[in-house]
């Protein structure tokens, strides 16, 4: 399998390099948001494959392709990277199906212990694909053997994705010592691949991945991020947008610019508002029609509020002084949107630094420590409550691994809560029972997750929703009120994050911020019996 044999292989998102020394790498500037290089030189029914692979980068993948039909019908074996993940020594591999819809449906996911997850190292993977069975080992340790019928002969081929962003490209210093600039996500050596020869069928080089996204209000100045979809009294949707900035975060106090924007299409496109006097925050809109903004500042709670569909707010009263709990430093907003209860209890979350850090370099395992709380309101944020600790009774209230909190309510009533961590390889789960008067003991959850957001309430039909960074841009669907979870990589926005809002009766739109340039990117995603899908019609 030479690389350099440029007509016996089929690229997407640009043309793969194979150096003198051996290594393949994708294009070092990102085409599309996946790389993907098909041999075409034989097909395989079963197939055995020998590799080695590196990531070069924080927030990137690697993966062989197997029984490729075409572009976006396939099986792929990858190991998905993110910098959180990674930080915390936890090293994951996928087996995934990519069924044409535009998304990989992660068919298994799971650490592969005693695997080092630092970069710049190069790991030795072992492929066998026989019949309807997908054995790996990485480094000799065994994953768990993934069986699927969909496919039962194709090409093979490679996969790579990398953070793209706004920003100048950025210089690295690696653990070895060298200095580079971010380039390809992933490289691969020592390619081998062997296995029981098939007729070739033709190969379309025209027929591209399906785009699921599109970008809802293109500005093209700063990163764009959203804190807020709702629909307002008049049966139009609002969301809060802010750009300027890296991910949110301004070089400058007055670098973010705030904005409201509404639509009359169901999200399809949007316009501006001219929204006299808005805040920006938290945008939400109360089960009794009102429009609210929430905005946590110095230990505050401070409300706006709007009568005539977001088009004049009024000015910010302070709500609420949070008592700090002790050792906690100064608490702030969480990831997650606000949960509303059907009597109309808002339930709010928070994070916060804790004084029992030990060390500056959050990759320095256990040295950084944050916490997350609730806080409640009976009167729909006139008075709050709290805050309360999500590591509630019979915990101690003391995991010291909790950041982005984000809640939902469940089809059985009551409120099911994921943390971001900073060290577990799973999010903490927690729940309760009470309308969000009092949390049960964190739990290992079944997935990653960072700057992740759930749908605060079910669809229609029931099912639950969170997004966020692991796997690329992860997906997360539970239709049985959080006790089982069905996964896809919908992207590899690894930015992610932000808020989804279900637009028609099992259709959610998700609007999140794109890692390959300034706007935020949008999907709307419908609801299945099985568990979901791009809803590619709703697209503008």
């Amino acid at each position: 399998m030479d690389l350099r044999d440029r007509e016996q292989w089929s690229f997407v998102g640009g043309a793969w390099q194979e150096s003198d020394e051996g290594i393949i790498e994708p294009p070092g500037k990102m085409l599309a948001d996946d790389q993907l290089g098909f041999f075409l030189g034989k097909m395989y029914s079963d197939v055995e494959a020998e590799f080695e692979f590196r990531w070069n980068t924080s927030h990137c993948g690697a993966g062989l392709v197997v029984r490729a039909q075409d572009t976006s019908h396939y099986y792929l074996v990858h190991f998905p990277n993110c910098g959180q993940y990674t930080r915390g020594k936890n090293f994951a591999a996928a087996v995934s199906k990519s069924d044409g819809a535009g998304w990989l449906e992660i068919l298994k996911m799971d650490l592969v212990h005693g695997v080092p997850s630092e970069q710049r190292m190069w790991h030795k993977v072992r492929v066998i694909v026989e019949g309807n069975q997908i054995r790996l080992w990485v480094d000799g340790r065994p994953f768990p053997v993934v069986c699927d019928d969909d496919y039962e002969e194709g090409y093979v081929g490679l996969e790579s994705w990398t953070w793209g962003t706004v920003t100048k490209a950025k210089r690295m210093t690696w653990g070895d010592g060298t200095v580079s600039e971010v380039g390809p996500g992933s490289s691969f050596r020592n390619l081998k691949v062997r296995g029981k020869d098939v007729p070739a069928k033709p190969w379309d080089e025209t027929l591209l991945p399906p785009k699921p996204w599109f970008h809802p209000y293109p500005v093209g100045d700063g990163q764009q991020s959203t804190s807020g979809i709702v629909r307002a009294p008049s049966g139009e949707l609002l969301m809060a947008l802010s750009w300027g900035g890296i991910a949110g975060v301004p070089s400058t106090p007055d670098a973010v610019q705030r904005e409201l924007v509404r639509s009359t299409d169901n999200g399809r496109s949007w316009a501006p508002v001219e929204a006299e006097g808005w805040p920006g925050g938290w945008l939400h809109a109360t089960r009794d029609g009102r429009l609210i903004a929430i905005i946590v500042r110095d230990n505050h709670i401070l409300l706006a509020g709007s009568e005539d569909n977001g088009n004049a707010w009024s000015k910010l009263e302070d709500r609420a002084e949070i008592a700090v709990p002790e050792g906690v430093k100064r608490l702030g907003c969480s990831m997650g949107p606000p949960v509303e209860l059907e009597d109309g209890t808002l339930v709010m979350f928070l994070l916060s630094g804790h004084e029992s850090t030990s060390g500056e370099d959050i990759r320095e395992w256990g040295s950084v420590h944050l916490v997350a709380y609730s806080m409640r309101s009976t009167d729909g944020g006139q008075t709050w409550e709290g805050p309360t600790t999500l590591d509630g009774p019979p915990g101690v209230g003391v995991n010291l691994d909790l950041t982005e909190a984000s809640g939902a309510l469940t089809p059985d009533g009551r409120i099911l809560c994921l943390t971001r961590p900073v060290y577990s390889p799973w999010m903490w789960e927690t729940w309760s029972e009470d309308g969000g008067a009092s949390w049960g003991p964190t739990t290992r959850g079944s997935f990653p997750s960072y700057n992740c957001a759930m749908l605060p309430h079910p669809t229609a039909s029931g099912a639950l929703m969170i997004g966020g960074r692991m796997p690329g841009l992860g997906l997360h669907v539970s239709h049985d009120n959080g006790m089982t979870w069905t996964h896809y990589q919908a992207g590899t926005d690894i930015w992610a994050g932000q808020r989804m809002y279900e637009v028609e009766p099992d259709v959610v739109l998700w609007v999140y911020m794109d890692s390959y340039g300034t706007d935020a990117r949008a999907q709307f995603i419908r609801i299945t019996p099985d568990g979901a899908e791009p809803a590619r019609e709703m697209l503008p």
